[in-house]
């Protein structure tokens, strides 16, 4: 028994380690997507919130001759989510907002940069002008280039090498317990009882998951960030005009940067939060986009979905989700391709 135990744990050990067993598993369908239901379903396991994510249909439409679009983006516009069919652009490159990415411009085109964040996310990337994408003269940097990071030639290799083994292994023992629950309790049935679980602790003892929170009617789940009563990522934090004032000329400066180093265009793009579209009751709503959006001093273009998806009699957000669904992001889809 000690030995058939052994060789049970160990195996399921392995599964939990092997990348290529774990991609393996989920493409024969023998494990499932524990984000199928979504990150706040995932995070709470409150049953009325277990609605399988909405597949988007993607197709083809014309595209705009010598444009290329350069998208830095969050979640929101995710491989998965937006690729480049969606958009009417010849040629399309999306890197991560959050990243220091390198790029080089195409001159025979016209070049088109948006740099889309959620809101809970806005006031903490421009609190400096936002210069994360840099040119090159070269392709494109990848984990196979030889082009040195100009960041990190001013520090010493042995420093380079000790932070990278450290986050590396940081983050391979978070993503390793995430695939060991994943294989381990993903399924259906282990879900019920998880939702048993969640159920009891919510009509019992008031509890739930404390990274999600509830709208008042208990109608919607939201993400704790954007939900909480403050912080810099909340909607009901108290803004005033000078940071308001101080945000809007950081945006105007990234926007000259960009101009300057050879983009013919350039926009912002700020997501709602959930709680900003469902939930705005919950606190004194800080309305952060309109007040950057309708700012008198504001020089970079913009795309407004605040409007559109505020005003919508449908529910533009995945039901278990922090994202938006496919008619939230089609709005998103069709303001681009207009400016396009």
């Amino acid at each position: 028994m000690r030995i058939f135990l052994l060789i049970i744990f160990a195996f399921l050990w392995y599964l939990g380690f092997s990348k290529d067993l774990s991609k393996w598993l989920f493409e024969k369908n023998i494990t499932k997507d524990d984000y199928r239901y979504g990150d706040l379903y995932r995070l709470s396991n409150l049953a009325q919130f277990r609605v399988q994510i909405e597949k988007c249909e993607s197709t083809e439409i014309e595209k705009a001759p010598n444009t290329s679009l350069i998208l830095l983006g969050d979640s929101f516009t995710e491989k998965g989510r937006i690729d480049s069919n969606n958009f009417k652009a010849e040629s399309f490159q999306r890197f991560f907002v959050a990243d220091t990415n390198f790029v080089k411009l195409d001159k025979t085109k016209k070049n088109i940069l948006i740099i889309e964040t959620v809101e809970r996310h806005f006031r903490e990337r421009f609190a400096r002008p936002y210069k994360n994408l840099q040119l090159i003269d070269n392709q494109i940097i990848n984990k196979n280039s030889t082009h040195t990071n100009p960041i990190l030639a001013e520090k010493s290799w042995s420093e380079v090498v000790y932070r990278f083994v450290q986050d590396a292994l940081a983050y391979e023992v978070q993503y390793n317990t995430e695939r060991h629950e994943t294989l381990l309790f993903s399924s259906d049935f282990f879900l019920t009882f998880r939702e048993w679980k969640a159920w009891l602790n919510w009509k019992l003892f008031g509890r739930i998951d404390e990274k999600v929170i509830l709208s008042k009617d208990g109608q919607h789940i939201l993400y704790y960030l954007d939900a909480q009563p403050s912080g810099i990522t909340s909607c009901f934090d108290k803004i005033s005009e000078a940071e308001i004032k101080a945000l809007v000329q950081n945006v105007n400066e990234t926007n000259n940067y960009y101009k300057s180093l050879g983009f013919d265009e350039a926009y912002l793009s700020i997501i709602p939060n959930k709680t900003s579209i469902l939930a705005s009751d919950l606190g004194k709503y800080n309305h952060l986009i309109e007040r950057i959006q309708q700012s008198s001093i504001l020089e970079m273009p913009y795309l407004d979905v605040y409007k559109p998806i505020k005003s919508s009699k449908t529910l533009l957000y995945d039901i278990g989700d922090t994202h938006w669904n496919c008619k939230g992001k089609q709005i998103w889809i069709d303001e681009v391709n207009h400016k396009l």
